[in-house]
């Protein structure tokens, strides 16, 4: 009994120190705004005391990248040719997809080869489909590939399609190679983790500067920036698939007589197998979204249609390549996902001819052959006669013109008003704020929910921000962020609660996340900038768009897991509804809650960084102009104060949701 009063004791003795810090922490903030000048460098970091970290990275790049030689050949001259090989495959797939192969001989003539006539790629890809993922999946592809050709879209998309899959390739090799080390090496595996954290959450944006200084303004370098961002996951997953590996599966290896190798070529990793298809889906839909991003740096294909269009403001070309990037990430999603799930299939065929063994591919060689005879007498079978394209651009930018006539003044007012007395009292709050009380209130909330450690790691990365002399940007990026993710949970946390409860409610809004997590992006900036035009209410719309599902998703699923007998016992207990709600489904459901609220955050700051292209002004700001300038240093720099904001955050919620998991012991001890 003392000692439960002991401990009970020493708890509100902590409890009391860190409440006092947290106090302190904002009382430093007052004291320091009723100060004078003598204490101004307390309140703005100094600009004379800036670390120019930034400009002297970007120094340091370019002198590697332009100065730098090793015997004789520059780094850029090296970097230039291995674009050029890597260039090949990726050139390979799109002149068989589209665009043919042109050759030039010496006196300078030039032959062409066409590439499979785009009857022939649909059918092909159709018959793929169905054999990977079923019926519908492929009627789904059939009117996706036909809907590329009627808009006239067929090259963008299958320059898009090529580099997805040269992407995908290369990433889930290296990830595979990275993950056997990590998994046969402890101390390997402890330094690529950290290694893959900072590549995850670093702004797509900053990988670009540097790539584009050493490979070029080209497809190549979009490819490369989008291995760096799809590679991690496929690591991860490999490592820990084969952690997962019964150790009766090894032992049978050990048995067998197999070498070191062989083991892990034969047994392990087939073993493994649907863990690792599952991360191959994952790469899939990460190297999509990236190659659309890529497109500012010449990427092209359908994301770049896309940024052309909003860079025009050519909106209903925009909406029709937003469409087609939308069916063509629905449809590799569905089809990755059908081979992840499927069980491989063990039973030896009996001796039959190939025809019949593979009638799918088959019957495709035979149609290929008989439409490559005659798309030499009729070249629409090649080339798709712009005449017979269709276009919804006027529908769009009539729909536009009818809602901005229709809807203007409410459009505006909801705008004005948000803007008004919402976005731009925090924005003025979050800046005037003195950055060494933001420091130390950050820290002694972070001591109070994971101690010292915490706390310092916060406090050092707040610092790095602000010594490199990009406060006031992490300000504005926190402030959109901050707004965004309390609008999104007011939306989902209800929507949540209601589809956890209501099974029908859950038929309705569970397709509905499904469909909203596949789109890229890059998609949700098309209905924003129709309806607000460009600027932060536009960016913060977006990013609550794009945060949505996974606060619906995890607040739902929360709901659901609640224990059977927990319900039972609050009816037993005489509970109303409401009573049951409130007081059993969701204090037990807090922990997956609050898992919603970190994705959610998460998803926010992944969305920040594409609301620079809609004109807000924060952090992603900085490395937009980081990239069209040119500068890899001040790119990086600013990338890492956004990774450095997600971490914070990420690490308070996860410690806070972990300290609930424990007091509720639901989680582990």
């Amino acid at each position: 009994m003392n000692t439960r009063v002991l401990r009970q004791t020493g708890s509100g003795d902590g409890m009391s120190l860190k409440s006092g810090l947290i106090l302190a922490a904002i009382l430093l903030n007052v004291l320091l705004l009723m100060t004078g000048d003598a204490f101004a460098w307390l309140r703005e970091y100094p600009e004379a005391w800036v670390w120019g970290i930034a400009g002297a990275t970007t120094t340091a790049v370019k002198y590697v990248v332009n100065d730098m030689a090793i015997g004789g050949i520059t780094v850029a001259e090296m970097t230039r040719g291995l674009a050029d090989l890597i260039k090949i495959p990726m050139e390979l797939l799109q002149g068989i997809l589209s665009e043919g192969f042109e050759f030039y001989g010496e006196g300078g003539e030039v032959t062409t080869y066409r590439g499979l006539p785009w009857p022939s790629v649909i059918i092909g890809l159709t018959a793929f489909s169905y054999w990977a993922a079923g019926r519908n999946v492929a009627l789904f592809s059939l009117f996706s590939l036909v809907y590329f050709v009627v808009f006239g879209l067929w090259d963008s998309s299958m320059l898009t399609l090529s580099s997805v899959v040269v992407a995908v390739f290369v990433s889930f090799v290296l990830g595979i190679l990275l993950g056997i080390l990590g998994y046969r090496n402890a101390t390997a595996n402890a330094i690529l983790m950290p290694i893959y954290d900072v590549m995850q959450t670093i702004p797509t944006f900053s990988y670009l500067v540097p790539v584009l200084l050493l490979f070029g303004f080209n497809p190549v370098a979009a490819m490369i920036a989008t291995v760096i961002y799809a590679m991690p996951p496929m690591a991860r997953v490999t490592t820990l698939a084969l952690q997962r590996v019964p150790p009766n599966i090894a032992d049978f290896g050990d048995m067998a007589g197999c070498t070191k190798r062989q083991k892990m070529w034969q047994v392990l990793l087939p073993a493994a197998r649907q863990n690792l298809l599952i991360g191959l889906n994952q790469v899939i839909m990460l190297t999509f979204a990236m190659v659309i991003i890529a497109s500012v740096i010449g990427a092209g294909g359908l994301g770049g249609e896309v940024y052309q269009g909003l860079k025009a403001l050519r909106i209903g070309n925009a909406v029709e390549a937003g469409i087609a990037i939308t069916l063509m990430a629905i449809m590799l999603d569905r089809i990755s996902r059908a081979i992840a799930l499927s069980r491989p299939d063990h039973v030896e065929a009996a001796a039959k001819p190939l025809w019949q063994r593979h009638p799918l591919i088959s019957g495709w060689i035979a149609v290929t052959l008989l439409l490559v005879l005659l798309g030499q007498v009729f070249p629409a079978l090649y080339d798709y006669p712009k005449a017979a394209t269709i276009s919804t651009g006027s529908f769009w930018n009539d729909a536009i013109t009818w809602i901005g006539d229709t809807y203007y003044s409410q459009i505006a007012a909801l705008r004005d008003t948000t803007i008004t007395y919402i976005m731009r009292p925090t924005k003025t709050f979050l800046l005037n704020v003195p950055w060494i009380g933001f420091v130390a209130v950050i820290a002694a909330v972070a001591y109070a929910i994971g101690g010292v450690r915490l706390a310092v790691m916060s406090a050092c990365l707040l610092g790095f921000i602000a010594v490199t002399g990009y406060w006031d940007g992490a300000m504005v990026s926190l402030y959109l962020v901050l707004l965004s993710v309390i609008v999104t949970l007011i939306i989902a946390l209800p929507v949540g609660i209601w589809a956890g409860l209501s099974p029908g409610a859950d038929r309705v809004v569970t397709p509905i996340i499904d469909t909203l997590q596949t789109l890229p992006s890059f998609v949700y900036l098309i209905p924003v900038v129709m309806l607000f035009s460009v600027g932060e209410f536009a960016g913060l719309v977006a990013i609550v768009a794009y945060s949505l599902p996974p606060g619906v998703r995890y607040t739902k699923q929360g709901i659901q897991n609640v224990a059977r007998s927990s319900i039972e016992a609050g009816e037993m207990a005489g509970c109303t509804r409401w009573q049951k709600l409130t007081n059993v489904q969701l204090p037990l459901a807090l922990p997956d809650i609050m898992l919603g609220i970190n994705q959610t955050i998460m998803f926010a700051f992944g969305m920040l960084v594409i609301t620079a292209l809609v004109g807000t002004r924060g952090l992603e700001h900085d490395t937009l102009v980081a990239i069209s300038k040119v500068q890899p240093g001040e790119g990086i720099v600013a990338g890492l104060g956004i990774a450095f904001l997600s971490i914070i955050t990420d690490r308070l919620i996860s410690q806070g949701s972990r300290n609930m998991q424990r007091r509720s012991g639901t989680g582990l001890q």
